[in-house]
């Protein structure tokens, strides 16, 4: 086995990757890339799915935290029948930057890292576009069921379920993890040898 390849030291590995996600986080060009780019790809697919005419366009820039308006407009309306604020630097971005720096930071070869990166960057965003399928479905049925109509009802509670457990941090955190393991397999490129001895061992 070649130098690169042998097993890393989780420390170094856990250092590496947390510098390499503030640096791939904070990357301008790609952070300024990205939210123009998912727009354009899930607004056509999102608006299949949404009665009217489903657009999603930039916000305005003095708001803080949202990058992104999701609204629904019905035929011929001037007003938006509802809307949605967005971040998908939150939603999208900082997730992939994270994946990408435990891609990076596990060893593997070069050709494996290029796959890992360009699968994981199609996880994360298939997971952005089923949040905002969600929030857009939950949006439209509410709007749809007017005041107080969409307090009930077997729809909304799934809708709303959906909605809340796609918002958690954990989900999130569970969706970067999985794409990591499945697509780096870390088990045999890190190693844990000094982690296992400085937890003390069970009394038998």
């Amino acid at each position: 086995m070649s130098e690169a390849l042998r097993p890393k030291p989780v420390a170094v590995f856990a250092a590496q990757a947390f510098l390499l996600a503030l640096l791939l986080g904070w990357w301008p060009t790609p952070r300024e890339l990205f939210p123009p780019l998912l727009r354009a790809q899930a607004a056509p697919l999102l608006d299949a799915g949404i009665a009217g005419t489903l657009t999603l366009r930039p916000s305005d820039p003095k708001v803080e935290g949202v990058d992104t308006l999701m609204e629904a407009t019905d035929s011929g309306a001037r007003a938006p029948r509802w809307r949605a604020e967005l971040s998908l630097l939150s939603l999208g971005w900082w997730p992939y930057a994270v994946l990408a720096a435990l891609v990076l930071a596990t060893p593997m070869r070069a050709g494996r890292h290029a796959v890992a990166l360009a699968a994981g960057f199609v996880w994360i965003e298939a997971y952005v576009l089923l949040r905002l399928y969600a929030e857009a479905g939950f949006a439209d049925y509410e709007a749809k069921m007017g005041p107080g109509g969409a307090l009930a009802g077997p729809v909304h509670a799934l809708l709303r379920s959906g909605a809340e457990i796609l918002e958690a941090n954990v989900v999130l955190v569970a969706v970067v993890l999985i794409a990591w393991v499945v697509l780096a397999r870390p088990a045999r490129a890190l190693d844990a040898s000094a982690l296992r001895r400085a937890v003390p061992a069970r009394p038998r």
